[in-house]
């Protein structure tokens, strides 16, 4: 396989970061190109075996709409614990990224849910955690794909994002490594991002 499409892959998750980071009012419509684009790099970017990996069963879709469902049902009990009358630790911030990145529309929810959450997923753990899991193991590929996807949402200067990225990445990394396929992972953040985009804004 050519060598180009792993650093252009990776160029791209970095041009995703910085896209987060300035959120021009063109945002949505950059953000369906740019994700067009990263999908097809970084599917010549993966270890030889991905067709197999993106073949879906049963057993994994219902998986990864499950863990999606408890996963979206866990975001919100944090955000009670935290933006609450209990606490206001995060009320700032998350306020912040929703009103910059709030769809405010079905159309704009189902860009991130089927088109950013799959790209994010194949390059991530399709590209990323694949080959580190080769050259580390498993475990060791998933914890250094996991902060290494932290650090690039810290470096978009969304730290809310960062945070989440910690405990999410981690579940769709396990999903992966465990099921030997993307599918479940990418269901889950398919449907947590739907959930969290239409379900979760300010009311």
């Amino acid at each position: 396989m050519p060598r180009w499409p792993l650093p252009a892959s990776i160029a791209f998750a970095l041009a995703w970061s910085a896209l987060v980071a300035h959120a021009p009012p063109a945002f949505y419509p950059a953000a369906a190109l740019l994700c067009a684009l990263w999908l097809p790099l970084s599917a010549a970017a993966a270890p030889p075996g991905l067709a197999d990996r993106l073949r879906p069963t049963p057993a994994d879709l219902a998986l990864g709409a499950a863990t999606g469902v408890l996963l979206f049902l866990a975001t919100r009990a944090f955000l009670w614990l935290f933006c609450s009358p209990l606490s206001s630790a995060l009320c700032a911030p998350t306020l912040d990224l929703f009103d910059r990145f709030h769809p405010g529309s079905i159309g704009r929810a189902a860009l991130l849910g089927l088109l950013v959450a799959p790209a994010e997923e194949l390059f991530w753990r399709g590209v990323a955690q694949a080959w580190l899991a080769r050259r580390l193991g498993e475990e060791r590929g998933l914890v250094v794909a996991t902060l290494a996807a932290a650090g690039v949402a810290l470096g978009s200067g969304e730290a809310l994002l960062a945070l989440a990225t910690l405990p999410t990445f981690a579940l769709w990394g396990a999903l992966s490594a465990w099921r030997r396929s993307l599918v479940p992972a990418l269901v889950s953040h398919a449907t947590w991002t739907l959930l969290v985009a239409t379900a979760l804004g300010p009311r």
